[in-house]
């Protein structure tokens, strides 16, 4: 079965792309067969010209893809259609290909969670034993279907390295909740039809918690939400909960259904002041955050000439701060061997 790694990054120019290189070249170094796709793509990647994303990726013989029909013919690599599917992107159908003349790729893929995981199914019918998956993080609600999750952030996403580490931290932390297990006694299901544990669809507005706050009588053990909760319904619950929510938890699908609702800031103090009150907040699948890689560049705005200038921050401080406060795995991607990082991924 192969291995499925997402990758993320929480800005441009934060070492995304530079990351799942060095994964695909240890890969490919160890003999592996390697696969690629893309949630979506970044408009603002977007070649002027044609409209489709620039080529970021370098590809060698034999690598799969699930791509845009228009990447595929678009591409320096020559890529030969294996199949052909009903998913539609801006630029066209997804086909499923493989690299029979190295190049560099143009990528953009499926834009869902299920539409994901059909094309990871379609890889793996074909043979392969790693597929990464390019994502970004307003675009990382499917990459619940990965095994594990790379995420690069860096200085181009904020230059103040403590609001930076203290970000991250607040991410690596809600990778990290409890996966769910009720009470003895009774297993999830059982635990629903009884009562106990209340399920409920995305609570996206302060209606909409207020009538989940109604459902809470003594004795709810849980509340199961099966999608993502609004801004709007965090603040409801907070201000209306009082003591109903005492012992209560509230149980997520995975933890990307929490990174979707807001800024990691606000999530913090939101998940916070849940257990302030005595609620606790835990998944039924956990998505691990395998590892973290900081980038010290940034471009600077230079107001004398209308321009950007390449500029870094201290990054023994940056990644010193990193290890103080961030639970999953750091690394400079610049500063370890390619064989390091890729144990590092791959390890677990």
């Amino acid at each position: 079965m192969a291995k499925i790694l997402g990758f993320c990054g929480t800005a441009k120019n934060t070492g995304k792309t530079t990351t799942m290189k060095v994964v695909m070249d240890g890969a490919y170094a160890q003999g592996l067969r390697v696969a690629l796709t893309s949630i979506g793509y970044d408009g603002e990647l977007a070649d002027h010209v044609t409209g489709l994303p620039k080529p970021r990726i370098y590809a060698e013989n034999g690598t799969l893809v699930a791509i845009a029909e228009r990447c595929a013919k678009e591409s320096g690599a020559d890529i030969e259609i294996l199949k052909r599917t009903d998913m539609d992107t801006a630029l066209g159908k997804v086909v499923i290909g493989r690299v029979r003349k190295p190049g560099l790729l143009l990528l953009a893929g499926p834009t869902k969670s299920s539409e994901i995981r059909r094309a990871n199914d379609m890889l793996e019918e074909v043979g392969c034993d790693l597929i990464l998956v390019d994502g970004a993080l307003n675009r990382i609600a499917p990459m619940v279907e990965a095994d594990g999750i790379i995420m690069a952030t860096g200085a181009s996403r904020k230059a103040d390295i403590e609001l930076l580490a203290q970000e991250t931290a607040n991410i690596s932390s809600i990778y990290e909740l409890p996966v769910y297990q009720p009470a003895a006694g009774a297993d999830f299901a059982e635990k629903v039809g009884a009562g106990a544990i209340l399920e409920s669809t995305s609570l996206l507005d302060e209606d909409t918690a207020k009538e989940l706050l109604k459902r809470i009588q003594p004795g709810t053990e849980a509340v199961a939400i099966k999608g993502i909760i609004g801004s709007d319904a965090f603040e409801a619950l907070l201000e209306k909960g009082g003591q109903k929510l005492q012992g209560v938890t509230f149980v997520f699908q995975d933890p990307i259904k929490i990174l979707v609702s807001g800024l990691p800031m606000d999530l913090q103090r939101w998940l916070k002041g849940l257990e302030d009150m005595g609620a606790k907040v835990a998944v039924l699948r956990q998505v691990k955050l395998k590892l973290i890689t900081i980038n010290p560049f940034y471009p600077r705005y230079r107001y004398s000439t209308h321009d950007y200038e390449a500029a870094y921050v201290d990054k023994d401080k940056l990644k010193e701060r990193f290890l103080e406060l961030v639970k999953a795995p750091v690394v400079n991607v610049l500063d370890e061997t390619e064989e390091e990082i890729f144990r590092r991924v791959m390890e677990g």
